[in-house]
């Protein structure tokens, strides 16, 4: 298994943290959410190829994000 990113979106940001399968923290970060913070977000963790992504809120405020990351794999 790769990395798993964990978000806690916001109204606007988003804070991520990437860990490993020993949950060691490998990356954290805030991002707005308008299109250049999204594209902060994707270029921040584009060096772990096989990634998962773990968003509080699906069916609340990040709900926006969830369908975008299924069918694009990026923000």
């Amino acid at each position: 298994m790769g990395v798993i990113i964990g978000m806690d979106p916001h109204e606007r940001s988003a804070t991520i943290e990437v860990i490993d399968s020993h949950e060691r923290i490998l990356a954290i970060g805030r991002y707005g959410t308008d299109a250049v913070g999204h594209a902060e977000m994707f270029a921040a963790v584009a060096g772990f190829d096989d990634r998962v992504w773990a968003i509080e809120g699906c069916n609340g405020i990040g709900r926006h994000l969830a369908p975008r990351l299924c069918t694009t794999g990026k923000p």
